[in-house]
Formats: C-alpha cells, structure tokens, sequence
C-alpha cells in the first residue's frame, strides 16, 4: 500500500528536528503505527531514507540496513548521500574489517571522522596516498590522542583539501607549543580549531614563540589549556584571517584585555570575539 504524502512529509520534518540514534528512530516509527497494516516501513521513500542515513555514522547504516534486502543495498552502495565516521570504541579486528569493506568504499563521500583509539588513526592515515582518496573529508575530530601520534598524521593532513575543521584533544602532557602549532598551521584550508592540551604541575606555561613566522588561515580558534599571555603577540601575528579567539586559561594576562588592545599592536581587522579566562 502506498504511504500518503502527507505523513511522509511529516516524517521528513520530525527528523530534520532533532539528531537521532537507532533507538530513537524505530520508537518513533512504532508510536505512528508505520508497522501497522496502514503502511510498512519498506513502503518509504527513498528520499526519507537518504535523510534517516544523515543522522547516522556509517557503521550503523550498514548494521542496521545493509543486509535487509536487495532495495537497501542499493540505497547504500549506489547513492552520494554524506556521511560520517563517529568511533569511540571498537576491537582492532573488528575495525580492521569495518575500515576494509565498509570505510574504504565510501571514502569518496565521507565529510567527517571522529577517532579515539591510536590504531584507528594508524590504519586510516597511513600514507599520503591513503589520505588523498578522502577527497570530501571536511571535519576530523582526535579524541584523546598521543602529540607523537598527532605529529606524525599531521603530516598526511596537509594532503586533505576540504579540511576546514580540526578537533584535538591530548591525552598526553604537551611538552612543545611551537611543534603543536607549527602543525596545525601547515593546514591551508583549516577555518576552525579546537584544541584541548594539560601542560605538568610543575610548569608554569609553555612559550610559544616560532623562529619562522608561519600564516595561518584559521578564522576560529579555541584553546582548552594553559596559554602565556607573553606568547600572545606572538600567537596572533600568525592568524591575519582570525574572527574568534577563546583562550580557557591564560596565564600573567592583564584581566581587561580588548579587541582595540588586540588590534592595535596587530593587524587583525576581522577579529569579533575575545575569551580570556
């Protein structure tokens, strides 16, 4: 039987709400009855299924609909709908598996990933060669991950071209501001940046202060860690394109720092917001 047009729209925008996972989606469908003798859940467009897969890592979509039938086989093989690598934890076989017959063949249409586990990050940039087949990768997110590791895959990273969005937290005490940044700054298409660092009790803060000047196009830049105001200027004259800056502890600062202080020792004509704690 075929599905009113009506209910398929209101399908359509009760997703478009809210994020959903698995269980939230299948109570949805049971309360509107679309397992009913009314409609089946088979009997919904396509449409409405490419919107349900965007709310979805792609592990999942595979999980749950891959082996349904021939239909969604097709849906998931055959369609260029985004998607997005969001794992926390897994075994390394299992991930193995997962990374060559599911992560590989749709590497073409993936725009984010999220990792928390070091051999994840291994085996999906192992080589420049790897990194390259990831042509619409926007967003990567590293959960917890060791500076030598970062360092390493930073430089793979340079290869994304689409790269606009980078999240570190690590899970490591960070010895060397200049390395970290120097990195971060050899992404030409990076917009947004999060880092979240922890420096040892027995030091005060790290300095931050690069022999080679190195410009940056980062628009927004948000530090969870231990900064020295001292190494400020230094930081600032690196990022001409910055709008947004927030800093969660910076140290020996001055508490009424402004916009205009900032700007005028810089040349920073783009820059909104400032957040120094």
């Amino acid at each position: 039987m075929q599905v009113q047009e009506s209910d398929i729209n209101q399908n359509s925008n009760w997703i478009k709400k809210r994020k959903l996972d698995n269980v939230d989606f299948f109570s949805y469908l049971y309360s509107k009855r679309i397992y009913s003798n009314k409609c089946r859940f088979e009997d919904l467009a396509n449409e409405l299924f490419y919107e349900i897969f965007e709310y979805l890592d792609l592990y999942d979509i595979y999980r749950g609909f891959f082996n349904l039938n021939q239909r969604f086989q097709n849906l998931i093989i055959n369609s260029n709908f985004p998607n997005q690598i969001n794992i926390s934890t897994m075994s390394k076989s299992k991930f193995e598996y997962y990374h060559k017959n599911i992560l590989l063949p749709n590497k073409h249409r993936i725009y984010l990933i999220r990792l928390s586990i070091p051999f994840m990050s291994e085996l999906i940039f192992s080589s420049a060669y790897t990194i390259l087949r990831f042509i619409h990768l926007q967003t990567l997110i590293f959960d917890h991950i060791e500076m030598k590791d970062f360092i390493k895959l930073s430089n793979h990273l340079a290869h994304l071209r689409e790269l606009h969005s980078l999240i570190i937290s690590l899970a490591d005490h960070i010895q060397s501001l200049n390395v970290l940044f120097s990195s971060i700054f050899q992404l030409k298409k990076l917009k947004y940046c999060k880092i979240e660092y922890t420096i040892k009790d027995n030091q005060n803060s790290i300095s931050f202060d690069l022999t080679r000047r190195i410009f940056s196009p980062i628009e927004y830049l948000i530090i969870n860690g231990q900064f020295s105001f001292n190494s400020l200027n230094n930081l600032l004259s690196c990022l001409p394109e910055l709008h947004h800056i927030s800093i969660q502890s910076l140290m020996n600062s001055n508490d009424n720092i402004k916009i205009d202080d900032l700007s005028y020792y810089i040349q920073l004509r783009y820059l909104k917001y400032v957040s120094f704690k």
